[in-house]
């Protein structure tokens, strides 16, 4: 039975400063919450409100977790391991101390075999997941972006990985938040992650809160903001491509792209931008970065294949406001934000007002409250049997179709683990065109 004040622990890892908020967001509140940030990553989101002993603990695994960042198996091998020697042991003290346990993506404190036991001692356990341990690999252009046979391979042991680890979490989890296009592998209703949020601190960005976005005249240039975290799924060379071809054309564009900087310097080059171009490949119309567009009245222009069937899976008024557009319209829905600066004030201004009103952070938080009572609208489920998006994310369509052929060419039908959905086998199937 979870009391009325529940103690919420969150871990063990961040992703894109929503756990930093998340936290922030119970702490005003007023309720009892610790984050345990094992991960280590170039960006920085700050400290929370913690215990000292957390944050010391937070410092040293982030710190040795940065060396291990830049190379993929040594980064597999702090995830794999390292990460799970500091969890077994921050789990005795956790245990008997918090109410609820909020775990970002396939975090654990040791294999997912502490799971049993919360459940034994009762514990209201919420995964939240954020897209690669959900999304099929074969759907996704951040882990598969070729065909060789030993990356489909690879990707086909993968597959069967995540599908495994989201039977077991399923199986002990009271809720799974997560994004319907991605959820494939899912066997149970998910709680949708747009209708939860992404919490943000609007404090921070109270300055620009009524600012309007800057209207400049036909001899000025429009600056455009691009801040890929990696280039190609995300369809960099693509966009730098439409960039340079508008330039040609004559059009007033400033193109500013960066990477690898920390949160704040993100957020002071979106304040001096007129809108951003998010990704070309998206399956969500508003992930953090646009988010934090949105916070600052600036608009974002995000391509997907999804943007045809988003009406599908959630109710109109939920969807966050965006210039969500087909790959195929890119160019030319940024050339509606470059002449028309009435357009991009609307714009700016309907995302300002929807995540000032639905993800400050502790009206998230209240959300999760929610999940945590049992008490919310039904609405916010989407039963994965009734997917129909098949395309994925971080890779053009034509790339997707080629990995779901060599798949099923090297491993059958099977290796797509989604023999539970024939709907979906059908599909995939026929889009590969086996």
């Amino acid at each position: 039975m979870i009391s009325k004040n529940p103690r919420i622990f969150i871990g063990m890892r961040e992703l894109s400063g929503y756990y930093h908020h998340l936290k922030k967001g119970f702490d005003q509140l007023g309720l009892e919450s610790v984050f345990v940030n094992l991960s280590g990553h170039p960006f920085d989101y700050g400290e929370g409100n913690n215990p000292k002993f957390i944050n010391m603990i937070n410092k040293i695994s982030q710190s040795i977790g940065l060396r291990f960042f830049s190379n993929f198996a040594a980064r597999l091998l702090w995830m794999g391991l390292i990460q799970n020697i500091f969890g077994f042991f921050i789990f005795f003290w956790a245990i008997f101390r918090f109410d609820v346990f909020i775990f970002s993506s396939n975090s654990t404190f040791f294999y997912f075999l502490d799971l049993p036991f919360l459940k034994l001692f009762k514990k209201k356990i919420i995964y939240v997941f954020h897209g690669s341990e959900s999304r099929p690999v074969y759907l996704n252009g951040y882990v598969l972006d070729n065909t060789r046979t030993s990356t489909i391979l690879m990707g086909i042991a993968l597959a069967r990985i995540q599908k495994r680890i989201i039977r077991i979490i399923e199986r002990y989890t009271d809720y799974s938040i997560s994004i319907p296009p991605q959820g494939h592998f899912h066997e149970r209703p998910i709680v949708s992650w747009l209708c939860i949020g992404i919490p943000h601190d609007v404090g921070r960005m109270r300055s620009v809160k009524d600012a309007q976005p800057s209207r400049r005249d036909d001899r000025e240039l429009v600056r455009i903001l691009h801040a890929p975290s990696k280039p190609i799924p995300k369809g960099t060379p693509e966009i730098r491509r439409i960039m340079r071809s508008l330039k040609e054309k004559g059009y007033p564009i400033d193109y500013r792209e960066i990477t690898g900087k920390s949160n704040a310097e993100v957020l002071e080059e979106i304040d001096r931008c007129d809108f951003i171009v998010d990704e070309l490949y998206s399956d969500t119309p508003m992930a953090v970065f646009a988010a934090e567009a949105a916070f600052a009245g600036k608009p974002a222009v995000v391509g997907s294949y999804y943007a045809d069937l988003i009406e599908n899976d959630l109710v109109r008024d939920l969807i966050p406001p965006s210039a969500f557009c087909h790959p195929d319209r890119l160019e030319e829905t940024i050339i509606s934000l470059v002449e028309n600066p009435e357009l991009r004030a609307r714009l700016g201004n309907a995302a300002r007002t929807y995540v000032h009103t639905r993800w400050e952070a502790s009206v998230v938080a209240k959300r999760y409250l929610m999940l945590i009572e049992d008490c919310f609208p039904k609405e916010w489920l989407f039963n994965p049997y009734k997917i129909q998006y098949i395309y994925g994310c971080g890779l053009p369509r034509e790339k997707a179709r080629q990995i779901v052929g060599k798949f099923i060419k090297l491993g059958g039908t099977r290796s797509l683990c989604v023999a539970d959905k024939p709907e979906l086998m059908k599909q995939l199937h026929k889009f590969a065109a086996i």
